[in-house]
């Protein structure tokens, strides 16, 4: 999700339903920092901007349609079979690359959420 004040939104994710948001991360080519609770095997992330300016991509999506839901992820043995999978079914790829998540290099892109119902889906390849 992406909030325009992330410590006011993770306190009250933790205090409303005791999350606990035990790892964040940079993302510099992005200029996002993450938080990130587990809830039961899934990983809830509180994306924020790190640069304040108007054009900065978080803060024109916020401007644009509000806070709330940006993506979902989903984690993928065999990220490039997926990806040829997807297209072949005319699902639109917007190619990601790589990134460093909490420490460890990962591959993703994403489907467009014009193949998708409106909801941008991030397929991150599983080491």
């Amino acid at each position: 999700m992406v909030v325009k004040n992330q410590d006011e939104a993770v306190a009250l994710y933790e205090d409303l339903f005791g999350f606990q948001f035990d790892r964040s991360w940079d993302m510099p080519p992005y200029e996002m920092k993450v938080k990130s609770a587990m809830v039961g095997q899934t990983q809830f992330h509180i994306l924020g901007s790190t640069n304040p300016a108007p054009e900065a991509f978080l803060n024109k999506f916020i401007e644009k349609k509000g806070e709330g839901i940006h993506h979902i992820a989903f984690s993928v043995n065999h990220l490039g079979e997926t990806v040829a999978r997807l297209r072949a079914k005319g699902a639109r790829i917007i190619p990601g690359g790589k990134t460093n998540v909490g420490g460890e290099e990962v591959d993703f892109h994403f489907v467009h959420p014009g193949s998708t119902h409106g909801l941008l889906i991030e397929l991150v390849g599983r080491k």
